[in-house]
């Protein structure tokens, strides 16, 4: 789809504050900027979002915040001063939503609870990303992603049956509770804006609840069967045969027979016609009885064959098969290159940067990426001068004061 400027997202013409910092929240704000919303991020005067300080770096630049930060407007504002939280209720009077990620009661002591953003503009919507949410007994926790993806017990189901805990290679907790952050933030305005005189309202987001609500099933196998499921490395407890596998050549390949057709399919391509109907191997629940002994069954014929021929006698036999690729196969794959998937964005400090597109596609308002993230309080004087109505000379006064 066009990148082009033309492009208009769904959200064209929602504002929405950012007064929070690093990577959950940041996503968030970057997938409602992509699909046309106008975020203005505060930073603080001095140091800025932390992200900023998070690598990787390329010329002194945050190579993450260029991502997250992307589409923005950064201004800077020090929520600690009075004039600072005067200058925030009056852009809630004009904004849709406002994004925070603070300790529960921060921002009530700043004088910038919902109750207060409310009386201010009825038709705000606050969404509040915590580590553990709003309310319990561990509310005033600090929690970071990596804290509560060891918490909900995601980690603890990861790793080799016989190693440690392991935690995932990315930051994935902050990044998918980011996207249930904006998928709340679109659902609330919806709910605001399809009925005469709506209002807005508070959502509570957690990094805990949200990693809790991904592992369903171990949820009720738990409830229901008393079990505590262990780890089994890359080798699915609900899936047999299921495993990464290492061909002839020392290159590796994940496949799951996720149902039973394309079991058949993989035992056509690899010569065991034998076990389609064989007793101990005839359904998905017998062969997870026998994991160990069905992966190794196909790993076998994975070490008498190279990957080139791998790859050929799957695609052949029409059996899902994933090279297990570095960023030097993913960044040339056809096809991200073909969909727009994997983007070059031109940035004054940065040069041409290449970065993820738009997710999802959409045919009528497909949104764009205008520029990466800019330049702390790059947009200070635009915001508080042209949308609120502040003088140079305020503005000045403000910034010789550390409140910007």
């Amino acid at each position: 789809m066009d990148q082009g400027s033309q492009a208009v997202g769904p959200l064209d013409g929602v504002r929405v504050l950012d007064i929070g910092t690093m990577l959950g929240l940041g996503h968030a704000g970057a997938m409602l900027a992509d699909f046309g919303a106008e975020v203005i991020k505060v930073e603080l005067p001095k140091t800025g979002d932390s992200l900023r300080q998070m690598g990787p770096h390329y010329k002194g630049q945050s190579l993450r915040w260029a991502v997250v930060g992307r589409n923005k407007k950064s201004i800077t504002l020090d929520l600690h001063t009075p004039e600072g939280q005067q200058a925030v209720l009056e852009l809630v009077a004009k904004s849709d939503v406002v994004l925070e990620n603070y300790r529960p009661g921060t921002i009530e002591k700043w004088g910038l609870g919902y109750q207060r953003l409310k009386e201010i503009n009825p038709r705000i919507i606050l969404l509040s990303l915590s580590g553990y949410g709003q309310t319990g007994p561990d509310r005033k926790k600090p929690g970071f992603g990596r804290v509560l993806e060891a918490v909900s017990g995601v980690m603890n189901s990861t790793g080799d049956p016989d190693g440690p805990p392991m935690q995932m290679g990315n930051p994935f907790v902050d990044y998918i509770t980011g996207t249930f952050a904006a998928m709340s933030v679109s659902m609330a305005l919806w709910h605001r804006d399809a009925r005469p005189g709506g209002e807005g309202q508070w959502i509570d987001v957690s990094l805990y609840e949200t990693m809790v609500r991904l592992i369903d099933p171990l949820i009720t196998q738990y409830d229901k069967l008393g079990t505590v499921p262990k780890r089994s490395g890359n080798r699915y407890r609900n899936v047999a045969p299921s495993d990464v596998y290492r061909t002839k050549d020392g290159r590796h390949v994940f496949h799951s027979s996720a149902t039973q057709s394309v079991y058949e399919r993989l035992m056509k391509a690899i010569g065991r016609e034998d076990l389609i109907q064989h007793p101990d191997y005839c359904t998905n629940a017998k062969r997870t009885e026998r994991m160990n002994e069905v992966n190794d069954i196909v790993q076998a014929w994975f070490s008498e064959h190279d990957f080139v021929d791998v790859l050929r006698i799957m695609d052949e036999n029409d059996v899902p098969i994933g090279p297990v690729n570095t960023m030097v196969e993913v960044m040339a794959d056809p096809q991200l290159l073909g969909r727009n998937s994997i983007v070059p964005i031109d940035d004054p400090l940065l040069g041409t940067l290449r970065m993820p597109g738009l997710v999802p596609k959409f045919s009528k308002t497909p949104g764009r990426i205008d520029h990466a993230g800019p330049s702390k309080g790059q947009h200070t004087e635009e915001i508080l001068g042209d949308l609120l109505g502040y003088s140079e000379d305020r503005i000045r006064e403000l910034r010789e004061r550390g409140a910007i």
